[in-house]
């Protein structure tokens, strides 16, 4: 392992100590030394905060122990490398990882290539030590190169929310020309609009706030058109949908795909109502309670439904490649590690909540 003898000891973080408790700020906390061969050590530059993080702090997500440093949308420069680092990788380089950590390798989903599904990892920030820390311990086969076009506070938010939206759309497989709706503008959300309208689908914006709706109107990529759930039926937004596509007897009526990125049921339910027949509605967003499918959605309206988790590792590349050709961004809020447990926690629940709350850490 590359010498660590320039780190120090202990380290500015943020720190969840309770199920349901506060974030405490710790400026003592041990630096991370216990590099395996794969790993390196990033000196955080500025990391995102993420819904998941709030499924862990109230426990629906377990971590391995607690306290628990959260984050698992870090970016940085690597400072320490373990032997088995790939030569891609080098001390200094500007990177960002993706939250998993050390697959079992010997799974079946790890030996066909799929080990973003292991059972046996670890994900950063949510089950072992995350970001909000001046320095995370990150598994080097999940490491994203960060091009100089992309700040580290731009991307921050690709490594989780970024690389979701990019990887769900991709799995819709449509074709260009073709209706995507969007439904949830959150972080996902007004990122997942950007990447479609570049991919050169129809997009439909959906969601109940007032806040969201309008800042993806103002976005470089805009939607096609914009709905509001709260004012808008099933039926008129149907009618609107159907107002994009190409004038020939051949159309289904509704869109194409549905990408739900939120969590209420009733983006659900509104979400298969306004899918075509034969389309595709693409889960991402991860309710509490079950997600209600009646049987004739699945027979007599063929619809496949389909659900995304984060993205591999050659998508997320794929993704910083493509924001950085359409100069893609992000709509942020920064706020300092001593911010998190208030400022940062107040902004996050407040129903004008938009865009990505982000968090720097050092200059």
């Amino acid at each position: 392992m590359a010498s660590m003898q320039n780190t120090p000891k202990t380290m500015k973080a943020i720190l969840l100590h309770e199920y349901g408790g506060n974030y405490r700020f710790h400026d003592d906390t041990p630096v991370p030394s216990d590099l395996d061969d794969y790993d390196v050590l990033i000196a955080i530059k500025s990391a995102g905060f993420c819904h998941t993080e709030m499924l862990v702090h109230d426990g629906i997500i377990k971590a391995k122990q607690l306290p628990l440093i959260p984050s698992h949308e870090p970016t940085g420069v690597i400072v320490a490398m373990g032997t088995k680092v790939s030569h891609e990788f080098k001390l200094g380089d500007r990177v960002g990882a993706l939250n998993c950590h050390h697959q079992c390798g010997q799974c079946s989903d790890c030996l066909n290539d799929k080990p973003l599904y292991c059972d046996d990892r670890n994900s950063t920030g949510i089950t072992i030590n995350g970001a909000f820390a001046e320095y995370q311990k990150a598994d080097s086969r999940w490491l994203v190169s960060l091009p100089d076009e992309i700040s580290f506070e731009q991307g921050a938010p690709l490594m989780c929310a970024g690389a979701t939206a990019f990887n769900a759309i991709e799995k819709c497989a449509l074709k260009k020309g073709e209706i995507l709706a969007i439904i949830g503008l959150g972080a996902l959300g007004h990122l997942a609009v950007q990447f479609a309208k570049c991919m050169g689908f129809k997009v439909v914006a959906i969601d109940n706030r007032q806040e969201p709706l309008e800042l993806v109107q103002k976005l470089k990529y805009s939607p096609d058109l914009t709905i509001d759930l709260s004012k808008t039926d099933i039926e008129n937004a149907i009618k609107q949908i159907n107002s994009l596509h190409p004038p020939t007897k051949y159309n289904y009526s509704g869109a194409d795909a549905t990408l739900v990125l939120t969590e209420p049921i009733s983006a659900f339910k509104y979400a298969l109502a306004i899918t075509k027949k034969h389309g595709t509605m693409m889960v991402v967003g991860a309710p509490r309670e079950p997600i209600p499918i009646e049987v004739s959605n699945l027979i007599r309206r063929d619809i496949t439904v389909k659900g995304s988790l984060l993205a591999s590792i050659e998508s997320a590349r794929r993704m910083v490649k493509f924001v950085v050709q359409h100069g893609i961004k992000s709509e942020i809020k920064t706020y300092s590690l001593e911010e998190v447990p208030n400022k940062m926690l107040e902004d996050f629940h407040s129903p004008n909540m938009k865009g990505k709350l982000v968090v720097n850490i050092s200059s």
